[in-house]
């Protein structure tokens, strides 16, 4: 079932926010630190599963029709925050281990999915601002698009 534009607004924002700064406990989807868990782990961890929940959320709702693209660019920008985690982590682990090249080849994959995010980040706010302003006010995100 298609959900109001307000009632998918707080999702909406919800996962925006995961993806710029937002604390995973903020979305009650933190996980409890493992007894012996190192910490940088527990933080991958926490993060996985705040992302991987958030994305669960978002496709467990149906958005308005003009809302749709909004949408799916967000789940993009998840899926793909899911892989910078991943690569971030490689990255680390291989050069603690030593691994240099190894490393250098997963901060350039990095690098990579770090370009993507920034052009999914840019069309969702293209998007976004293309948007009736009434609907955006309703969304709650009144301010996109206005210069």
């Amino acid at each position: 079932m298609t959900q109001s534009a307000s009632d998918y607004g707080q999702t909406f924002r919800d996962a925006y926010s995961l993806l710029h700064g937002g604390r995973p406990e903020e979305f009650g989807t933190a996980a409890e630190r493992a007894p012996g868990e190192p910490l940088d782990a527990y933080l991958a961890r926490s993060r996985a599963e705040a992302v991987g929940a958030m994305r669960k959320r978002l496709l467990a709702e149906r958005p308005p029709a003009p809302l749709e693209e909004p949408n799916r660019l967000l789940l993009a920008l998840l899926a793909n925050a899911a892989r910078v985690d991943a690569a971030l982590a490689e990255q680390v682990r291989a050069y603690q281990c030593g691994q240099f090249h190894e490393s250098v080849g997963h901060s350039e994959r990095l690098q990579a999915l770090v370009t993507e995010s920034a052009r999914l980040d840019r069309e969702l706010l293209a998007s976004l601002a293309g948007l009736d302003p009434r609907l955006r006010e309703e969304i709650g995100i009144a301010g996109v698009g206005e210069d």
